[in-house]
């Protein structure tokens, strides 16, 4: 039987592009707000100073076992998958793809967290010792996601997106409460994470050609803009309350200063993961 012919490789409309840079602004926004201004390193203290004693805890609990050994084990698994993809010639590109998003993006996270300095100021937020942004908890399991919604057929990416939200959203929760992270990091490691998926999203299409939304694609992403959104705005109002009692070392938190951090923490990645399946939609029945 004679080959049929790829459709012709389309050039991403505007909102791809625009998604594109955000994720790069947002980036750089952060860093520059929030790690390298000393008002902002205060403002995000105002948070972190709720949970900065557990890092010194030596007796993990159940949840901080969980997330250190699933973005990993997540990661791994994707990765072994998209490996055996390759052996198979029509996966083949789908397995391409997922490594490069997978290792792209850790390698950014890496390369960031190398070469971006966190200034110490004069400001009495204690010094970390260096910079922790993007979070590499976050990557992987983010990465991870991006990976597994590149490789699964279409009519899958649904309810892979979800899922890769919800771990995604569970570790970025956990990494702030067992301190080993700011909000500021969560949110930087899934946008890195959403941009590499971004990039894929063309190629990832190009062998399918348009086709009709696959069922509960809609439905799922006015879920997940819906709860991004609404925890964003939600964790915001409780940061605002934070400040009737300014941050300072040996300070009582504020009671809304934990809560914050939580939803500052999950928040973003949720409404990142809702752009990156609104891209895969769009792009795919244009």
């Amino acid at each position: 039987m004679p080959r049929t012919a790829r459709p012709p490789l389309r050039v991403p409309s505007w909102p791809w592009w625009a998604a594109l840079a955000a994720c790069v602004a947002g980036v750089v926004l952060l860093y520059a707000a929030l790690v390298w201004s000393s008002a902002g390193q205060v403002l995000e203290y105002q948070v972190f100073r709720a949970v900065e004693e557990r890092y010194a805890d030596t007796v993990p609990d159940l949840a901080s076992r969980v997330v250190r050994l699933l973005p990993l084990t997540l990661a791994a698994g994707v990765a072994l998958a998209s490996l055996g993809a390759l052996a198979v010639p029509r996966w083949r590109r789908r397995g391409m793809l997922a490594l490069a998003a997978l290792i792209g993006a850790n390698l950014t996270t890496q390369l960031l967290k190398a070469v971006l300095p966190r200034p110490e100021h004069a400001a009495g937020v204690p010094f970390s010792g260096g910079n922790s942004l993007p979070s590499g908890h976050m990557t992987l399991a983010a990465g991870a996601a991006v990976a597994a919604l590149l490789l699964v057929p279409a009519r899958w990416r649904p309810v892979t997106a979800v899922l890769g939200t919800a771990v995604s959203a569970l570790t970025g929760a956990v990494a702030y409460t067992e301190a080993w992270h700011r909000p500021s990091d969560m949110a930087a490691a899934a946008l890195v994470a959403a941009g590499w998926g971004l990039l894929a999203v063309p190629l990832a299409l190009h062998e399918d050609g348009p086709r009709p939304a696959p069922r509960g694609a809609r439905a799922a992403e006015i879920g997940m803009w819906t709860v991004g959104a609404v925890g964003m705005a939600a964790g915001l109002v409780l940061l605002w309350l934070t400040l009737e009692a300014p941050a300072a070392a040996g300070a009582s938190p504020h009671p809304a200063a934990e809560p914050a951090g939580i939803l500052l923490s999950a928040a973003p990645v949720v409404l990142c993961w809702g752009a990156l399946a609104t891209a895969f939609r769009r792009s795919r029945t244009a």
